[in-house]
């Protein structure tokens, strides 16, 4: 029985090129196996080494460029750099880890603003996958020799810890994104794996990233069309779920209200979400839910038309 697809390219944790160039990811699908090469050279067998010296000096330019990363060309140098210490042997998994998390970051400010967002999140969320992969194989080895050996999903995810559980988390948003950006069959494809590892993750980590899981899960039942498993009750709850472990997440709140909120064509919660996200500290959010609410009567139809999502009113 194979693993899943998602996380297939576990099996080059012990034996894939390090030496990836982020340039050359283009929108290669997640979970392709690279080229094989020796454990030694993936760093995977002494993923608990010290950096050398030339990796210290990558690692402290690129901690320098991320606290940066508000400044033009900052947060594109942080990658570089991190992605640069983990192309050399021992690779550390921290710097593949903060790199998926900046390409995240990357991608997520863009949006679709340019006339190639599409492909440029496309890129930038496969090599973020494919680095978080190849994070959390250094760290859990023996998940990683599960997957190669095509052992079913649940018995790898068995055997990842909570110390993983952050690339584990990025690797599933990441591939989230890049399937999105494809269009829904391969949304499709994947919404099983995705649902398994997000699980996963918010057992392992269920504060991560705002309760990052939940709310991940929350915008897949969403996404999915009814025939794939979408289920905006279900949706509701993920996203109830993860308000009720972080309540302050303008994040949520925003994806809540843009999600099922439309969807659902519920007002009460659309303006509800939206309300409160207004009043974020982080100023780019509450501007975010502020053009959300000013655009409300382009998004819904009259208002005697509007239905109640199913579960009740939101708090």
């Amino acid at each position: 029985m194979r693993s899943a697809g998602l996380l297939a390219a576990a099996l080059c944790a012990a034996a894939c090129a390090s030496g990836r160039k982020s340039a050359g990811a283009g929108t290669a699908k997640p979970g392709t196996p690279a080229p094989a090469a020796s454990a030694k050279a993936s760093g995977t067998a002494s993923a608990a080494a010290k950096p050398s010296a030339s990796q210290r000096e990558l690692l402290g330019r690129a901690a320098a460029a991320w606290d940066r990363r508000e400044e033009p060309g900052s947060l594109d140098e942080a990658i570089r750099l991190w992605e640069e210490a983990a192309s050399q042997p021992p690779v550390p998994a921290d710097a593949l880890t903060s790199a998926a998390r900046a390409r995240r970051l990357r991608f997520e400010r863009a949006g679709l603003a340019s006339p190639d967002g599409l492909q440029e999140t496309a890129r930038d969320a496969s090599a973020c996958a494919d680095d978080a992969r190849r994070a959390w194989a250094a760290i859990e080895p023996d998940a990683a020799a599960v997957a190669a050996a095509g052992k079913p999903l649940g018995e790898v995810l068995d055997r990842i810890g909570a110390r993983a559980a952050e690339p584990l988390y990025l690797e599933a948003v990441c591939t989230a994104a890049w399937a999105r950006a494809q269009g829904f069959t391969p949304l499709i494809e994947r919404r099983g794996e995705l649902k398994q590892v997000l699980t996963r993750v918010a057992q392992l980590a269920p504060d991560l990233d705002e309760a990052g899981a939940e709310r991940e899960l929350g915008k897949l039942y969403s996404a999915l069309p009814a025939y794939a498993g979408g289920d905006l009750r279900e949706s509701r709850a993920h996203f109830e779920a993860a308000l009720a472990r972080a309540p302050s997440s303008a994040r949520t709140r925003i994806v809540f209200a843009r999600t099922v909120g439309v969807k659902a064509q519920d007002r009460a919660l659309f303006e509800t979400q939206l309300q409160a996200a207004s009043a974020a500290d982080e100023a780019a959010l509450a501007e975010e839910a502020k053009e959300l609410l000013a655009r409300e009567n382009e998004l819904f139809g009259p208002a005697e038309a509007a239905q109640p999502i199913p579960g009740g009113p939101t708090r």
